[in-house]
């Protein structure tokens, strides 16, 4: 143990399960910056615990710094073989000191190597001031950037194949300004112009926590970022600015079973720690069914909408819901949409509505209130309409009544907006029992807010969207979000899904997204994923537990599998042209991975 942590403060946190604790340590947790800075602490004391021992202080090379240079280094030759010459832009800090020692290592190792130093060596401190001196010392051609001359600054960087971002790291808290934001506009300009660009730790400029960009960020082929993963590396700009991200861990897996247990580090990993879901992941959840399994037992959904004019939204979703693996699927939609359903997919138990007054033979709503009393889950918004009046089925009349029948929900588009509509009149709907799917444009109607305060901090709107309506909550888009109720699940409250491509930017792929979840949603609230589950009668508090857990599962799952779907499609098809029905057949596949023979006794 570290000489600067005590005993005592190395109290576990009690709420914390050996699953979470487990999933803190793993490679998947995406850590918040407060929580790495912990860590980084504790292997920094680990070096002054050896030096105050009596034993020789070990050179900056053979340091944490220097195993950051050492796996950067490695990884450079793997990605570019070929390269024999690197220009390395050296900021003021560690991660500059990070920069200095990779360029000692490659110019021992006989490359070309020129560092661009923002800041002279006689203004850095600590290691940083070492590993720049070390770098002299090996013989690196260290050059000052030349302030206020862009001629000669362009000169500095022409002809250099392979480039290294070491100029802020996790660093910067604000906008990049003066040199900073010149030398990175200067390596995007190279980049663009056919150079490779590699950053340590985090492109400078994107906000290692959100995902963020304020003024201008490098863009990176790859990324190398250390200790721990970061949010921000997954979500918002990152797709656009980190490029492919790889993990050096420096020895960290050592300590991390002590670190995650010390009070401060815990307390900030269940608050702010995120979940990185994997196909493994999904496969450990989707268990074969029961060979004795039926329909019955895989649930039902209701799809609900597809107003006048508005049908197509809800034939993807029903549609997807049967593919997700539901046991029945029911469409109440206006009633010109029923012959294309029943074309379309067959499966689907489809019924027109018509929205006459109530009590007449045109009464939609007693169908629908019929409909919603069988279902084990209802997918809602879809092509639903906006009319503000209770009155009108194709609207706000509708959802009420889908709320006020009270089974567990997935709630998509317009319902979305309708719910937002109420919550600016002061009466906010909340429960546990639901999943909200908002794109951002959504999702700043549901918190009130701009988009682009949206986007300036993903996990902040999806956490803030989650606190005020309750249930899970999937922001959409690059770097999927979904915020789930404390203590539902092992493991952090929100998940990341790295995986989709830009052939999603297509009409109808929220669409399928609902369906699935809503599908998933069927099956696992019947205990479809696993025929082993009990399926004995519960009191209310258990069964709205239950109930919640399920959401929460289908909501990870389905944004997972709606993602590799597309990302399998892509692989075979390309990204233009890609439509939502064409994930169909990759979602089959992703649901069935394992092999048919695995079936669980029952």
């Amino acid at each position: 143990m570290a000489a600067s942590q005590s005993t005592s403060s190395s109290t576990s946190v009690a709420n914390a399960s050996p699953a979470t604790v487990s999933i803190w340590r793993s490679v998947n947790c995406l850590w918040p910056i407060a929580a790495l800075r912990d860590l980084e602490h504790w292997m920094l004391a680990e070096e002054t615990v050896a030096a105050a021992s009596g034993l020789p202080e070990a050179p900056v090379e053979r340091r944490l710094m220097g195993r950051a240079a050492q796996s950067a280094f490695d990884l450079l030759r793997q990605r570019w073989p070929e390269a024999r010459k690197l220009c390395v832009m050296c900021g003021g800090g560690n991660n500059g000191g990070d920069g200095y020692l990779l360029a000692r290592l490659a110019l021992l190792s006989g490359f070309d190597v020129q560092v661009v130093a923002l800041k002279p060596e006689a203004v850095l401190t600590g290691d940083a001031q070492l590993a720049a001196g070390a770098a002299r010392e090996a013989g690196v051609t260290i050059k000052a950037w030349p302030m206020d001359d862009a001629s000669a600054a362009e000169e500095l960087l022409k002809g250099w194949p392979l480039l290294i971002d070491a100029l802020t790291g996790i660093g910067l808290t604000k906008a990049p300004q003066g040199a900073l934001a010149q030398a990175i506009d200067l390596i995007n300009q190279y980049r663009a112009g056919g150079a490779h660009v590699m950053a340590l730790d985090v492109p400078s400029g994107l906000n290692a926590a959100t995902g963020a960009v304020e003024g201008v960020a490098v863009e990176a082929d790859v990324t190398l970022t250390f200790l721990v993963d970061k949010p921000g590396l997954h979500t918002g700009r990152a797709e656009l600015h980190a490029g492919q991200v790889s993990l050096a861990r420096l020895g960290a897996a050592r300590v991390l079973p002590e670190v995650v247990v010390q009070a401060r580090t815990a307390a900030l990993l269940a608050a702010e720690a995120v979940k990185r879901l994997t196909p493994r992941w999904l496969e450990g959840e989707l268990v074969p069914r029961s060979p004795l399994a039926h329909k019955g037992d895989a649930g039902s959904v209701l799809v609900v909408g597809g107003g006048p004019g508005l049908g197509g939204s809800v034939l993807l979703a029903s549609e997807a819901a049967a593919r997700a693996g539901a046991g029945k699927v029911a469409l109440l939609t206006a009633p010109e949409h029923v012959s294309a359903s029943l074309t379309r997919c067959p499966e689907v138990m489809v019924r027109g509505l018509k929205s006459g007054p109530e009590g007449s033979n045109h009464d939609g709503f007693a169908v629908l209130e019929a409909q919603l009393a069988i279902a084990s889950v209802a997918l809602v918004g879809p092509g639903l309409g906006t009319d503000a009046l209770e009155t009108m089925l194709w609207g706000l009349g509708g959802l009420q009544r889908v709320l006020d029948a009270g089974q567990p929900l997935v709630v998509d588009a317009d319902a979305l907006s309708l719910l937002a509509l109420r919550a600016k009149q002061g009466e906010v709907v909340h429960r546990d029992d639901w999943v909200l799917t908002p794109h951002p444009g959504e999702a700043a109607r549901l918190l009130d807010c701009s988009v682009e305060d949206i986007e300036r901090d993903r996990l902040a709107a999806v956490r803030g969207i989650q606190k005020k309506y309750g249930g899970s909550v999937v922001l959409k888009g690059a770097g999927s979000l979904i915020a789930s109720p404390a203590g539902v699940l092992d493991g952090p409250n929100v998940a990341l899904c790295p995986y989709g491509n830009p052939g999603m930017a297509s009409g109808g792929m929220g669409d399928v997204l609902g369906g699935i979840i809503a599908g998933l949603a069927a099956q696992s609230l019947m205990g479809g994923f696993d025929a082993r589950q009990s399926r004995a009668p519960l009191d209310a508090a258990a069964q709205a537990q239950r109930v919640t857990l399920s959401m929460a599962q289908a909501a990870r799952l389905g944004v997972l599998v709606h993602a590799l779907a597309a990302d399998r499609a892509v692989q075979e098809r390309g990204e233009r042209g890609l439509l939502a029905g064409d994930l169909a057949s990759y979602m089959h596949l992703l649901l069935n991975s394992r092999a048919r023979d695995a079936h669980i006794p029952v």
